[in-house]
């Protein structure tokens, strides 16, 4: 994967989440192994919590990408519900961190990018309803992860038209909502519809593209 590519996904990730979900800072980097990660990319953090961090702080981090290693089955990791300590408590109080998500997209089971949504003393920790949200996302678009950085946005905007020429205007809608990461309830809310007919829209898009599940339509668009 291009770093190029992989801090446009980052950044559309995030940006489409902060849509919905309030928070400061961003950091996305490579993880090359169980140890060691590169190629770091921040934005809304300060350069210099982000030194200390990579220069020492790491090692006590209790959400960091090498707890999650042997765990295929992990999406994510929250600073709050994590078993804390001093050192680190400390640097996020002198940093002014008041809660972060970790999230690792996997190839084959092993992390191999990481990325950190981080929220200030300007929120309240991420709420359990809020980490709903994040699940449902990252479960969108995890299963395009493979695919996603060979697709320019443009095509990504556009879709591949033999795939939706047969859909009608408002199943498009929704196929470009599903893009941006919206679950059931809220392509229900930005239709101005129920879940139900949601739903018969999503059975009727997975018919005329002939997939099964939302994982796969989007895996299709994605791939053009």
């Amino acid at each position: 994967m291009q770093t190029l590519n992989w801090n446009q996904f980052s950044e559309e990730f995030s940006r489409n989440i902060q849509k919905v979900i309030p928070f400061d800072g961003l950091v996305a980097f490579n993880i090359n192994s169980e140890t060691s990660a590169s190629q770091y990319s921040f934005k809304g953090v300060n350069h210099i919590a982000v030194d200390e961090y990579l220069g020492h702080m790491q090692h006590y981090d209790p959400v960091h990408y090498r707890f999650a290693f042997d765990k295929a089955e992990m999406k994510f990791s929250v600073l709050q519900a994590a078993a804390s300590n001093a050192m680190y408590e400390d640097f996020c109080q002198k940093w002014d961190v008041k809660d972060t998500v970790e999230l690792f997209f996997r190839k084959n089971g092993v992390p191999v990018r990481g990325m950190s949504l981080v929220r200030s003393s300007a929120y309240t920790e991420f709420s359990n309803q809020e980490l709903k949200i994040i699940e449902s996302f990252y479960d969108l678009t995890t299963c395009c992860f493979n695919q996603i950085y060979d697709v320019s946005s443009h095509q990504v905007s556009l879709f591949n038209e033999g795939l939706t020429e047969s859909l009608t205007r408002q199943e498009s809608k929704i196929l470009g909502l599903l893009c941006k990461g919206l679950n059931n309830q809220a392509l229900a809310n930005e239709m101005h519809c129920g879940i139900s007919t949601i739903k018969t829209h999503l059975q009727h898009i997975y018919q005329k593209t002939q997939v099964r599940s939302r994982q796969e339509l989007m895996s299709r668009v994605l791939s053009g």
